[in-house]
């Protein structure tokens, strides 16, 4: 069920990653709170979504709001010391390109807000992005820290640093279209960096030593922001979300009951690429004898014991 306050969601893929979760992009168009659902991506992601032919979901070529060589051409340049002369990758500009996206798109948008959210994330039930007044938005938080993320948070607003112990990487963020014009004007304002555009700024003022670490967070810097300028503007949430649940299922084997079970204790689960089920995890999640009698929470804060290091996910 949409909120009252209407806006539209982006999901910015590529077509292998988005053609991954098909099975579960009904999903989305149920419990997302949104009016329209817009993927953001290459051409090639057409044939798919009009094959699944789901109504909500619309397609926005990713060019048509950066184009993807225009910021190539700057790591090229900003990295050619280290790699003196190699190719780059298109993963290596990827990771930074969808977060530029994500900002960008707030000059296309048509709403005071949008929502990004994470291509291989899934809702598990209806949700909103406002408070019981209908008119404040949330910003929701969890549990991860990275150094790097605030360093770079520093360099491109100075006297900015991270405000609170949680974190707002949570696979989603409802942003203010407005909010973000500001805070991409602060950021070419800093006449400190190289660059005109506020991406550019971004991509130089990382070491090229440390580009490939990811040193940037779309979702920390706005956070971080908005809490320090705007702090009236939105209300803080716990979100408790499932990031590594592919390590312990399988989308394609999940029944109804696996889904109304997690949802008790989950907002959605995201099925990151590159993992897969553990040997010692399988037949945990998905047991109809688990879950009568324990919560999806305690299953994985037993499973979390036996981890030695690694994300973990926490409850308040």
């Amino acid at each position: 069920m949409a909120d009252v306050i209407e806006y539209d969601a982006i999901i910015i893929t590529t077509p292998k990653d988005y053609e991954k979760t098909l099975d579960l992009h009904m999903r989305m168009a149920e419990y997302l709170p949104v009016r329209d659902i817009y993927v953001v991506s290459s051409e090639g992601v057409c044939p798919i979504l009009a094959e699944e032919d789901i109504g909500t979901f619309r397609y926005i070529d990713e060019n048509d709001i950066v184009k993807f060589d225009d910021v190539y051409i700057v790591v090229e340049k900003h990295l050619s010391t280290k790699y003196a002369g190699q190719e780059i990758s298109r993963g290596i500009v990827g990771w930074y390109y969808q977060q530029i996206l994500k900002f960008e798109y707030h000059r296309i948008s048509k709403d005071r807000y949008y929502l990004t959210w994470d291509g291989d994330t899934i809702p598990c039930k209806s949700f909103s992005m406002f408070d019981k007044d209908g008119k404040t938005p949330f910003l929701d938080m969890k549990h991860e820290y990275n150094e790097d993320y605030f360093t770079t948070l520093s360099k491109l607003l100075p006297g900015y640093e991270k405000c609170m112990d949680k974190s707002f990487i949570s696979e989603h963020m409802l942003f203010n279209r407005e909010i973000v014009k500001s805070l991409i004007e602060d950021i070419e304002a800093n006449d400190q960096l190289e660059g005109d555009i506020w991406w550019e700024k971004m991509i130089r003022c990382i070491p090229p030593e440390k580009y490939t670490d990811g040193c940037f967070s779309e979702f920390e810097t706005y956070g971080n922001y908005v809490c320090k300028k705007y702090p009236d503007s939105y209300n803080l949430r716990s979100w408790n979300s499932f990031r590594y649940a592919a390590y312990f299922l399988e989308p394609a084997r999940m029944q109804s009951r696996d889904w109304r079970w997690l949802s008790k204790d989950f907002y959605a689960l995201s099925f990151e690429k590159n993992q897969t089920i553990r040997e010692d995890y399988k037949n945990i999640f998905d047991n109809p004898k688990y879950q009568k009698k324990l919560s999806a929470r305690q299953v994985l804060e037993i499973c979390q014991e036996e981890m030695e290091s690694g994300y973990k996910e926490v409850w308040d």
